[in-house]
């Protein structure tokens, strides 16, 4: 194996560190700062052993994976999809993302099905199931997931409570302070605004003939 290239560039928040990218056979392989350079003595034309190689993914690269993963994770719980991108936008390849991934799952840092019960107990009074199924699609929740959690917070709740009637019964008085007040074609307005959102003509019609 050969470092093929070490290309300069700026990283941080204020692009205000300095960092290299370092290819191997021409393949980018890893970020290093300038004293990793020089502690691994590594410049253009250097072979770099096996050994070498993965010293300096054990020591230095991985380890600084898990460490800005744990960092992230520290100010808010994240889905794996949401992480994979975190420290893809921060320089690291595949194997490592799914490395340090697995790290975090094994000790239960990050878990999908944890973060999708958190997140639709939060929503689940104030936005339209639809929309939260989405949304958690969007995170990267697996719809396996997502739809066994949906299915026993609405329907083995043991309070007998319509969340969807309740989401949408706040979204109307949200939005109108004296809704009984409306006229026909804000009523219309009213109930396209609430369909985009996910909820059923037939829900908000329920709610709007009991105001």
């Amino acid at each position: 194996m050969i470092i093929t290239d070490i290309v300069k560039f700026t990283v941080g928040r204020n692009k205000n560190k300095t960092a290299y990218k370092i290819f191997v056979d021409d393949e980018f392989s890893f970020l290093l700062y300038s004293q990793d350079i020089k502690a691994y003595r590594l410049e253009v034309g250097t072979e770099i052993t096996p050994l070498l190689y993965d010293r300096i993914i054990t020591e230095t690269v991985y380890r600084r994976a898990k460490q800005k993963a744990l960092a992230i994770l520290k100010h808010m719980d994240r889905t794996e999809k949401e992480l994979y991108i975190k420290l893809k936008d921060a320089y690291y390849t595949d194997d490592i993302i799914n490395r340090t991934i697995e790290y975090l799952k094994e000790y239960n840092y990050i878990n999908d099905e944890r973060y999708a019960m958190n997140y639709i107990r939060l929503k689940k009074g104030i936005q339209s199931s639809l929309a939260i199924k989405t949304k958690l699609n969007q995170k990267g929740i697996n719809k396996e997931i997502i739809e066994k959690i949906i299915t026993k917070e609405y329907n083995e709740s043991s309070e007998d409570i319509d969340y969807e009637i309740l989401a949408i019964n706040k979204a109307i008085h949200k939005k109108h302070r004296n809704p009984h007040d409306l006229s026909r074609e804000d009523k219309q307005k009213l109930v396209a605004s609430l369909y985009r959102k996910g909820f059923s003509i037939d829900k908000i019609r329920k709610c709007l003939n009991s105001i």
